[in-house]
């Protein structure tokens, strides 16, 4: 009995090392985008609710200015709920290895994927504007 265990823990590891082997020689990062790949201008838009209040975005502008391998940076712009001037915000990102979109500005962070050429995620701030919504950016 001690012997067929030790036969099946065996298959076990050698099938492992097999699944292994051949997941290392596969390019599975070859088709996730990189920095440069989002650096241009954006139209960001969106829906959700903040403050306990159904918002909506339209039209904000997102410039990606800068990237470097998997990561990149930029600023959004655009004028509040109330009215007033407009506000510039600047945001650091990366890609991760799976595809996925994370983005972080002064009080609030994005996640999300490419899907046909566009973002499409979600953004929260939490503290005195407390938000969660659906966002698209499609370029411009």
């Amino acid at each position: 009995m001690n012997r067929r265990l030790t036969t099946a823990v065996a298959i076990v590891a050698a099938t492992s090392v097999m699944t292994l082997a051949v997941g290392c020689g596969s390019d599975e990062t070859s088709s996730v985008p990189t920095g440069a790949d989002l650096k241009g201008t954006w139209v960001q838009e969106g829906a959700g609710y903040e403050n306990g209040k159904s918002i909506t975005w339209t039209d904000q502008t997102v410039v990606v200015n800068a990237a470097d391998g998997q990561g990149f940076s930029g600023y959004k712009e655009y004028t509040p709920a109330g009215g007033g001037d407009p506000q510039r915000e600047t945001f650091n990102g990366v890609i991760g290895l799976d595809g996925e979109v994370f983005i972080s500005d002064g009080d609030g962070f994005y996640e999300g994927r490419i899907e046909d050429g566009a973002f499409v995620g979600e953004y929260v701030e939490v503290g005195t504007d407390s938000t969660a919504m659906n966002v698209t950016f499609t370029r411009k």
